[in-house]
């Protein structure tokens, strides 16, 4: 890295400072420029796009940005047809306020591909007016034109601090890994849409590494729309995005121009720029197409370096109509930001769009952890419905995760524990007790352990961690009868006083330790796992992330101002009305599997099998049950139209209904006219803010109250089941000309032919859930119900109207007899206690949210929990 100084720059009379840095490599003569060698090695390997067939020769892209390139990309922003520049400036000329309040003072502001600078000059003005401290930072590959936007922006804003960084993003990046400053990092235009979804996730994870705690990117993604007014955009009637593609082998030819070279590389009058759409995939694709055969010669001073990279040095024959590829511009849908935001270990914060709805500004903020590891996105196109082509054609899918949970997912499931307990909960808090029925946080920062512990002792057939009294104090907790809280099973017995603090932390770190090791040795292959073993190390891991949820809606009980928020949010204003209301038809069945086949604990004896799945005992063993034709409703219950039920009923009643996921907002003792909604990160409130399109969550009672004023019903448990499951398989059917037969389609389950794809639905794991859905703390607090299609998995349980029954068959497991078995309600009984929730909530571990298996309950009456619900008709 060379740095060229602090120049001082001169305009209309005024003196003013910036920096510039070099960052780009010193010239090596003894090698070929890497951009030379791309375009070699691009011209000498066919490759396929992604989710594409078809092979292509290529040109690396940068090619495109040089000086020349620069100003003719610079004309097309200028272009009637080209729509994103003026959609870009209309989003920041009329949110430019919403989006300088999430820029603090005394912070960074880094511009990734800062161009010209025409838009950013906006956001500029307003953060020289409204805050004070802040650097920006230009970032581009050119040194001409950024120092020119340097000295042309640089005096004119006066409280804000320049500095030009000039290389890749790669040289660059790592300059702010070790600073302590604030920073919000900003990639403006559509740059993203250049990254394939893998190369989208890649950088911005690599963009996640150099971020701290609630540092933010602000990203400009292009909306998918019409294909006509999105390839009118690449194919202007002036003919400039021609000659811009065009350019990239004009450039191509001076990087290898030698003095007195007689020839060029690429022969540019025969070829012509050509682009297609693929609307599935929603991508643009840019080529140049051969309008004859020609040959790529290589200059004769680099052929040797063309045989070591391609092992031939010879020309390069492109027949007439071959195309190379340039470029693609991916289009982002509904859904696909919050779906990058999940595979980048980011949380998908705030959303601006254009008047027109074909352009939108992205917030993205990192958080202090997440509960699993990011998983990168698989498919070829953003949609958050796109899977996989081969997942919707195999009848045998298999298990989505390991059966053993990895030790990267124990450190994360950890990370977010320790945010809970230690960072949300105030120290002075943990001896509080904000539901009766519970006991204070700090018992479970003990049981969690101790629990795990007792588990891995019986797996490894050792004694358990010093001090073994834990066990006897922290093993199991309390959950009595709502009702009469005399009524409770049996649990461990209640210390005189609790342990210190410290003295559960040091337990718990000598537990995790114990965890590790088990793990570490299992993964590098030196400890055989035995079935039973297996499962113990299983159900740990799947207690404590129960167990998560568990201590967050006891915290949200706590008064507001006691929480520490774990990140800093904000919340969009009400921008409309409750969705249209919608309703799904199916046609049912006879004989629908339900159930989790394979996994009877006692005559698991041995070895793990492979690819096993571990369950709970209530999800076994498999069950055959029959279903009339049912309508249900595409979303659930959001706040708002809740609000207005309480505001619809008798007064004398509203108090019980008024739910505790609820504070009022104006201290009213009836009904309020204002209620806030209990999150870790503020107490939005319903009748201004989206928290009145978030699913409301209510206890049982509280939705069948709701239910029969409105004149419907709650789903069964197996009529929510074969919703859910059948719906997500089908979305993600409906590709092609499938879309229109899906959005015409009597019923879903009808559109899918069952006889073909019935297997699918039998799966343990539904994997066709959304890749936006808002379950593993992809988001701190529930987001609002689609305005279109539906929504089945996260931001909140569903309550069914099915007692929590056992399956016909069922037996108790072994290691944890009393883990269901102490919850059932007799059949017999007229008005059961405790109800399936099917689905899952924002704070739900992605592998429970996803095991469609999966069983859980509350008491009907238990108001505390995140449950929702949606009606049948």
């Amino acid at each position: 890295m060379t740095t060229t100084g602090t120049p001082s720059v001169q305009e209309s009379g005024v003196s003013k400072c910036y920096e510039f840095i070099d960052f780009r490599a010193a010239a090596d003569h003894q090698h070929l420029a890497p951009i030379v060698e791309q375009i070699i090695t691009g011209m000498t390997t066919l490759s396929e796009l992604p989710g594409g067939s078809t092979k292509y020769r290529s040109l690396p892209a940068l090619l495109l940005y040089d000086n020349a390139g620069l100003e003719l990309f610079d004309r097309i922003t200028y272009l009637p047809e080209y729509y994103l520049t003026d959609c870009e400036i209309d989003v920041l000329h009329t949110q430019i306020d919403s989006i300088v309040a999430q820029i603090p003072s005394n912070s960074d502001v880094i511009e990734l591909g800062c161009g010209s600078l025409r838009k950013t000059q906006i956001l500029l003005d307003a953060l020289n007016r409204q805050r004070s401290g802040v650097t920006y930072y230009a970032i581009d590959v050119m040194p001409g034109p950024l120092r020119d936007s340097m000295e042309s922006l640089a005096p004119r804003f006066g409280n804000v601090s320049f500095v030009g960084l000039c290389g890749t993003y790669d040289e660059v990046l790592g300059y702010f890994g070790k600073s302590s400053r604030r920073k919000t990092l900003l990639w403006l235009g559509s740059s993203i849409g250049n990254y394939s979804c893998q190369e989208a996730t890649e950088f911005l994870t690599k963009v996640s590494d150099i971020m701290s705690v609630n540092d933010s990117v602000i990203i400009g993604m292009d909306r998918q729309k019409s294909p006509e007014v999105i390839m009118a955009a690449y194919h202007d009637s002036q003919g400039v995005t021609n000659e811009f593609k065009i350019n990239e082998l004009k450039h191509a030819n001076r990087l290898f121009a030698e003095p007195g070279a007689l020839t060029s590389v690429f022969d540019v009058d025969k070829f012509c720029y050509v682009g297609e759409y693929e609307e599935d995939i929603g991508r643009r694709n840019a080529f140049l197409e051969a309008l004859e055969d020609t040959l790529v010669r290589w200059p004769l001073e680099i052929k040797d370096r063309v045989k070591e990279l391609c092992g031939n040095s010879g020309d390069i024959l492109i027949n007439r109509g071959e195309r190379i590829y340039v470029e693609s511009s991916y289009k982002y849908g509904d859904g696909s930001a919050s779906a990058l935001a999940r595979s980048t270990g980011l949380i998908h914060l705030a959303q601006w769009q254009d008047s027109r709805d074909y352009y939108m500004l992205n917030l993205f903020r990192k958080p202090p952890t997440t509960m699993s590891p990011p998983r990168a996105m698989e498919s070829s196109s953003f949609d958050k419905w796109s899977k996989p082509t081969h997942r919707t054609q195999q009848s045998d899918l298999g298990s989505q995760y390991p059966t053993i949970p990895t030790l990267p997912e124990w450190q994360h499931l950890w990370s977010s524990w320790d945010t809970l307990v230690l960072h949300i909960i105030p120290r002075r808090c943990l001896h509080d007790q904000p539901i009766d029925l519970r006991h204070p946080f700090i018992f479970y920062l003990g049981h969690v352990p101790a629990f795990a512990d007792i588990h891995m002792a019986a797996a490894e057939i050792l004694p358990l961690t010093e001090p073994q009294s834990y066990a006897l104090w922290f093993e199991r907790g309390i959950d009595p009868n709502i009702e009469d809280p005399s009524i409770c099973h049996s649990h461990s017995e209640v210390p005189k006083e609790w342990p210190l603090l410290d003295d559960i932390l040091a337990y718990r770190d000598r537990v995790r330790m114990r965890f590790t090791n088990w793990l570490d040795a299992y993964e590098r292959g030196g400890r055989r796992a035995e079935a039973d073993a297996a499962r113990h190390v299983w159900m740990a891991f799947e207690h404590e992330a129960l167990h998560f949820e568990t201590l967050l809606y006891m915290v949200l009980q706590m008064k507001p101002g006691d929480i520490q928020p774990p990140i800093e949010s904000s919340f969009a204003p009400l921008g409309g009305r409750q969705p249209r209301e919608s309703w799904i038809r199916y046609s049912g069945g006879s004989d629908l599997v339900f159930g989790l086949a394979g996994d009877n604990e006692s005559e698991m004896q041995g070895q793990l099998p492979s690819g096993h799945v571990f369950g709970w005992d209530n999800e076994s063993p498999q069950i055959r049950i029959s279903l009339e034709p049912f309508s249900i409703r595409s979303q659930p219950i959001t706040n708002g139209e809740y609000l207005a039920f309480l505001q619809a009923i008798s007064s004398e009643s509203v108090d019980s209904l008024v739910p505790q996921s609820w504070i009022s907002l104006d201290q009213e003792p009836a009904l309020s006219s204002d209620y806030g909604v209990r999150t870790v990160v503020g107490t939005p409130s319903i009748t201004t803010t989206e928290a009145a399109m978030w699913p409301v969550c209510v206890s049982q009672k509280q939705a069948n109250a709701y239910a029969k004023w409105s004149g419907k019903r709650l789903p069964t448990e197996a009529e929510w089941i074969h919703a859910s499951r059948t719906y997500h398989l089908a979305r993600a059917q409906a590709t092609g000309n499938r879309k229109a037969e899906f959005t015409e389609c009597e019923t879903i389950d009808g559109f899918l032919d069952l006889t073909n794809t019935g297997s699918m639905l039998q799966q343990p794991y539904d994997m066709f859930v959304p890749s936006d859905a808002n379950i593993d703390l992809a988001s701190w607090h529930p987001q609002p119900v689609a305005g279109d299609g539906a929504t089945f998995i996260g931001s909140a349980w569903e309550w069914t109207s099915t007692p929590f029954y056992p399956h016909d068959g069922f037996k108790p497991s072994a290691m944890y007899p009393g883990y269901s078995a102490d919850f059932f309600d007799s059949i017999s009984d007229q008005d059961s206690t405790h109800y399936v929730v099917q689905g899952g909530s924002y704070a739900t571990h992605r592998r429970l949210a996803h095991r469609q298996t999966f069983r859980n309950w509350y008491q009907r009456g238990y108001p505390y929990v995140l449950a929702t619900f949606r009606l049948i008709e």
